[in-house]
């Protein structure tokens, strides 16, 4: 289907920018900086892309979601299906449980793993047959999910849905509803994530080996200017309002990497494909903290409650 739209937009003209433009305001800005801007050495045909996947057009070859459930698994990459069917974890029963939620409230949801490190001293955490969960875009992680559990806290959620749905004042606070909506269950912590801001980057090697290569790269460029600014965080840092670089699992489009996902805490949503490190300049200083896009690399975009508790 996406190449069938991809396909008229080529004959028929693309109006994207026209679309994009009533979502999120359009940045004036170069998109590609100068390889002597990066802090790290790049040439100007770093990740060229050739054929189709150089020239047909990105907009709405992807989709935005209400709800983003990312699993940490401190691995950078995983088998071909990162929730396939495992005795030993309840990464297939997580996934299940997010699929029938979804199609019970008839909301879009997406299901990654990402790199985010575990619990090291629980071996249940370990072994995945315990799982922290990080939902964007409410910016609230969950630690602590089990097969005893995990039924009660897809209640809690809905409930949480449920009341902000019904009341609009609630819109944006959903970190403190689930909060208070999980507090009575044994084990499970609940706690509201501090970035400002989450970006994400397809690392599945085993999937495709471009994204394999191709995300590392983009991570260090990230985090290089991140820390020039002072907005880096790693894992043991929990300082407010800093940016997160994630790797995470396939997202679809490979041949469109560097794919790279944005949430901000400020209300947007913003999925960037055909990345290179000369776009981070443009990524962090236009998309991160003013909240402007570059149409012609955008697959997604959406916006959503600004994040308050």
């Amino acid at each position: 289907m996406n190449y069938i739209n991809s396909l008229k937009k080529l004959v028929i003209g693309d109006n994207s920018v026209e679309k994009i433009a009533e979502i999120l305001p359009i940045s004036t800005e170069p998109f590609e900086c100068k390889p002597n801007e990066c802090i790290n050495g790049y040439k100007e045909s770093c990740f060229s892309l050739r054929g189709d996947a150089a020239t047909v057009p990105l907009y709405e070859s992807a989709k935005p979601c209400d709800l983003h459930f990312l699993v940490s698994t401190g691995k950078t990459d995983w088998e071909h299906d990162a929730f396939e069917e495992n005795n030993n974890n309840i990464l297939n029963k997580f996934s299940e449980n997010v699929e029938n939620f979804s199609n019970k409230l008839k909301i879009s949801t997406k299901c990654n793993v990402t790199n985010e490190p575990l619990n090291i001293s629980d071996p249940q955490c370990i072994t995945l047959q315990k799982l922290d969960v990080l939902l964007l875009p409410w910016f609230v992680w969950i630690h602590g999910i089990t097969e005893k559990n995990i039924n009660d806290i897809f209640k809690g959620i809905t409930n949480v849905i449920t009341k902000s749905k019904e009341n609009i004042e609630l819109k944006g606070t959903e970190a403190s509803l689930l909060i208070d909506e999980l507090k009575s269950i044994e084990g499970l912590k609940v706690i509201k994530d501090l970035n400002s801001t989450y970006i994400m980057l397809c690392s599945h090697r085993t999937r495709d080996k471009k994204c394999g290569i191709t995300a590392p790269i983009m991570k260090k460029e990230f985090d290089s200017q991140l820390r020039d600014l002072e907005l880096y965080r790693d894992s043991g840092d929990d300082r407010e309002g800093g940016v997160k670089v994630s790797f995470i699992n396939h997202v679809g489009g490979h041949k469109f990497a560097a794919n790279v996902l944005i949430y901000n805490k400020h209300g947007e949503f913003v999925w960037f494909a055909r990345c290179t490190p000369l776009n981070v300049k443009f990524i962090i200083n236009e998309t991160v903290l003013h909240h402007k896009v570059y149409p012609a690399n955008i697959r997604a975009c959406s916006t959503f409650d600004p994040i308050k508790w």
